[in-house]
């Protein structure tokens, strides 16, 4: 008789997974600061500068270090549910998003548009950068040695269990995409970080946390399957610091590396 509610209860849990990924509804009136032309003043180096060092103080426990999101929204994508123009970007800093957890900046006008120049900047760094690799050359690697196909996605082809790269060339710099090929512990957005469950029997299942709650985990495995456990039916859970993917420091040369790098520059429209 339990397995009714059991089963219930997971597919509630998966349900919520997707909920929460819902935009909020935008607010129906937000003002806007008719103070700073359109292009914005303080989009110079030193503006971008010093909203990135208000971002890190302010911003990022919500919205990532590097604007991948987390509690907040992912600010790397360069598009935004509360309106797109540098008029929108302070407005939504400025005065917030009623109903959110996304309170009013409390900052001045002028470190408000320092901010505003630094979110542009996370929505497409690699555009001030060319790689010096070959991104053909790349390419094969990416399909073929590095099996990356196999957790990341480019437009409608690879797997789920990993980021999708199909902009990542806009969005993510030359040395941030070097250090997630030798390095990828060194930065694990939230919702990539990797959970190890041990069933009852035994069973140990690696993976990605999507959702939990008091009674039910919900992930997706090494496999790419979407997988629900009661956590009575658990005797061990870990939340592991560590990313699923693989260093590639010692399996790619440094030229290989280098190309890599260079398709992965190459990658600039979503699908």
């Amino acid at each position: 008789m339990r397995s009714l509610p059991r089963l219930f209860s997971c597919v509630l849990t998966a349900a919520a997974a997707g909920w929460a990924q819902t935009p909020p509804t935008p607010p129906a009136t937000i003002s806007h600061a008719p103070t700073i032309s359109e292009s914005n003043a303080y989009d110079t180096p030193e503006g971008v500068a010093k909203g990135g060092a208000i971002f890190a103080t302010q911003c990022a426990y919500c919205h990532g270090a590097h604007g991948e999101g987390g509690r907040g929204a992912d600010l790397t994508s360069g598009q935004y549910t509360h309106g797109n123009s540098n008029a929108d970007l302070f407005s939504t800093i400025r005065n917030g998003v009623p109903g959110t957890s996304m309170p009013p900046a409390s900052v001045n006008d002028e470190q408000v548009w320092q901010l505003v120049a630094f979110v542009r900047r996370l929505g497409s760094p690699g555009l001030y950068e060319r790689a010096t690799g070959d991104s053909v050359a790349g390419k094969t690697i990416f399909e073929s040695k590095g099996k990356c196909l196999t957790c990341h996605s480019v437009g409608l082809e690879g797997g789920s269990l990993g980021p999708d790269l199909s902009d990542v060339g806009r969005r993510r710099t030359l040395s941030y995409l070097q250090e997630s090929i030798v390095k990828p512990d060194a930065d694990v957005p939230i919702r990539y970080r990797a959970i190890r469950v041990v069933t009852t029997p035994g069973e140990a299942i690696a993976g990605i946390r999507l959702n939990e709650d008091d009674v039910s985990i919900q992930l997706r495995d090494a496999q790419d399957r979407l997988r629900c456990f009661m956590k009575d039916d658990l005797k061990d859970i870990q939340h592991e610091k560590a990313s699923l993917m693989p260093s590639y420091a010692s399996v790619l040369s440094g030229k290989e590396i280098e190309d890599l790098v260079a398709y992965l520059n190459s990658l600039r429209v979503a699908p």
